[in-house]
């Protein structure tokens, strides 16, 4: 049984430093968290409440690194080298990880007496993967395939006959709920996040419920290691079913950094190269290969580079991923490293250590776990983690804190003036509030409307988009039938038009962001007017901080899987059948029409509708904000009044 028993060090001293530049920067993000609790500690009620509120998002503050590649590329074993705790993660030849697992390290916001979380599928995404046969069988129906679209049914059907039968009348009362545990267990992991031996499984061990879990929350308190760092294992790509693939895609989508693991043995794949597309079509966010398994090869040192030449090439050739960070290591070493159990390493892989150190200038001067812990990439794959959040999400954070704390800060220093520099007035506060009330009206007002014209702008430039793509496709096989004949397969990259989807996405979010600050600019002068004219406040102590709101990402159905992707037989046969130019013609428009639509509509009416929800939440907590200033000043010019009349009736 693997041990998690919490220790006050990590298992190995090879385990300390990691992330350094990321456990720097959780210091002085630390610094400022306790300098807002000490100005707080003497605020104002309203005042404290705000700083408060930062502290939160602070505490809040937790980026995510997602690894994911293949099935056994190895990211189970590199997340548990990556952490410093061999064995974590089940990594046997057998098992493999099935579940999207997310290893909280030392979070502050863990839930009380939980140390492990697993949630299961509710009973809508059960149903539809057991009624259409998972994504895959989707698309072997549309295709026309309804031999292969029920060949894929019924293995799902047996996968759901299979789970309901293991689990019985508990079946039912899974679905939607969520199992808690209070501490971490190798066999409690195992029953959740696994898919292996299935007479096991029925057993009740190994996993018990890999099937019907969603996802995995696991916290960890590991000390030396980052406050608030997620880690995110990923089932492999290569799911053929595709039963997990929008939860793949999700947790990409919220990961500011991608890690793809590759194997030494096949460096970039045709389903690599598809990953990649996928991670540069959802947000140009930062990405690393790390090519495991060096350990399996005769001379790393000279394979390793031809490896990264031609993976340079793959990636200039396609496209994709210029400039992009390339490592090579061995979580294998990694982890006997830490176990302090490099002797047992095979013959064959000691001496590609060996070779692999010294290309590096390593030495082992008598400690061979050390150096094969420092030849096994995982330090430098620690330091580009680390750099990356700190560039990205953790520079953002603090721009936000910082234009949020001037902004509290400024407001109150104003909100004092007013106290201290006005004598008592008299004012139509009913009336200023009704004003500060219509401001925000008309706001709300003019962004919707604003908002409806970037839908509808979208929604036609998408289905342009559709039609030139199809029309593109259609074309293309034609002269493809007249050069080849209809005989021979034919593939179409449908790149191009998540190409244009995303273009026209973001093109729409920008006018989305842009409505945004039109609309709250306008706002801002009329709560300038407001309060500069109706309250008198100085006009040099008001600043309002317009808010940008959220930042467009590529959407992330456009990385979904469509039968135009598929290189199955089923989907190779359907350009071999025999038919007429113009038949074959048109039924391949009416498959790529069929195929592309369920994603367009998804962009146009449920993702693009998400971001329109948070612009508008945008602006509403803006008006709150400055209606709720107003209504400070208010309270600061009648204080002196307030106060006067108290001190008469002493009198």
């Amino acid at each position: 049984m693997r041990d998690f028993a919490e220790k006050t060090e990590p298992v190995s001293p090879l385990g300390r430093p990691a992330f350094e530049e990321l456990e720097s920067y959780r210091a002085s993000l630390g610094r400022i968290r306790e300098a807002l609790l000490e100005l707080a500690s003497d605020a104002t009620p309203a005042l404290r409440t705000d700083l408060d509120r930062i502290v939160e998002r602070i505490d809040a503050f937790e980026p995510s690194v997602s690894l994911l590649g293949q099935v056994k590329a190895g990211k189970s074993t590199l997340l548990n080298a990556l952490i410093g705790r061999p064995g974590f993660l089940p990594a046997d030849v057998n098992p493999w990880t099935s579940v999207i697992t997310n290893v909280h390290l030392n979070s502050p916001r863990r839930p009380l007496k939980t140390r492990a979380l697993f949630r299961f599928f509710d009973a809508l995404e059960w149903e539809r993967l057991a009624l259409t046969g998972g994504r895959l069988g989707e698309m072997a129906r549309r295709a026309g395939f309804t031999d292969e679209a029920e060949e894929v049914r019924a293995q799902v059907m047996r996968m759901r006959r299979a789970t309901e039968a293991r689990l019985g009348s508990a079946f039912e009362t899974l679905l939607g709920s969520s199992h808690a545990f209070p501490d971490l267990r190798s066999e409690i992991i195992d029953r959740y996040i696994c898919y292996g031996d299935p007479a096991e499984a029925s057993a009740g061990g190994q996993g018990f419920y890999a099937d019907l879990t969603r996802t995995a929350d696991l916290y960890l308190d590991l000390p030396g290691y980052p406050q608030n760092l997620c880690l995110r294992d990923t089932p492999g790509v290569n799911d053929t079913v595709l039963m997990r693939e929008q939860i793949t895609l999700n947790a990409i989508s919220e990961s500011p950094v991608c890690v793809i693991v590759l194997s030494a043995h096949q460096a970039l794949t045709t389903m690599d190269m598809a990953l990649l597309r996928i991670i540069g079509n959802v947000e140009a966010r930062e990405v690393l290969l790390f090519v495991n398994r060096i350990d399996e090869l005769a001379d790393p040192a000279a394979q390793c580079r031809e490896i990264e030449t031609a993976m340079r090439r793959t990636l200039a050739a396609a496209e994709v991923g210029a400039g992009l960070t390339i490592l090579f290591g061995s979580a294998l070493w990694a982890v006997r490293a830490l176990e302090d159990r490099c002797e047992t390493l095979p013959a064959a892989s000691r001496a590609a250590l060996r070779l692999w150190a010294a290309e590096q200038g390593l030495r082992e001067e008598g400690d061979l776990c050390r150096m094969a812990f420092e030849a096994s990439g995982v330090p430098k794959l620690r330091a580009a983690i680390a750099r990356r959040v700190v560039e990205g999400p953790g520079q953002a954070m603090l721009a936000d804190i910082r234009a949020e704390t001037g902004n509290v800060i400024s407001e109150v220093e104003t909100v004092d003036v007013v106290a201290r520099s006005q004598p008592a007035r008299r004012v139509d506060r009913a009336g200023i509030e009704a004003r500060a009330a219509e401001v925000a009206r008309l706001c709300e007002t003019r962004l919707a409307a604003r908002l409806a014209e970037a839908a509808a702008a979208l929604s036609d430039r998408l289905g342009r988009a559709q039609e030139q793509f199809v029309e593109g496709a259609v074309a293309a096989l034609a002269a493809h039938i007249a050069a080849c004949g209809d005989g021979e397969g034919w593939r179409c990259d449908p790149t191009a038009l998540r190409m244009m989807i995303r273009s026209a996405y973001l093109a729409a979010a920008k006018a989305g962001r842009d409505a945004l600050a039109d609309c709250t600019a306008e706002a801002a002068e009329g709560y300038g007017r407001i309060l500069c004219g109706d309250l008198a406040v100085p006009e040099g102590s008001v600043a309002f901080h317009l808010p940008q709101g959220p930042v467009p990402q590529a959407p992330g159905p456009i990385a979904q899987a469509i039968a135009l992707d598929m290189q199955t037989a089923w989907w190779r046969r359907f350009f071999q059948r025999r038919a007429a130019p113009q038949e074959l013609a048109s039924r391949y428009r009416a498959l790529i029409a069929d195929e592309t639509r369920p994603m367009i509509e998804a962009v146009a009416k449920e993702e693009f509708t998400l971001f329109c929800d948070a612009l508008s939440e945008a602006a509403r907590a803006f008006c709150t904000r400055q209606a709720g200033f107003v209504t400070a000043v208010l309270d600061a010019m009648e204080r002196p009044a307030t106060d006067e009349m108290a001190q008469r009736g002493a009198a």
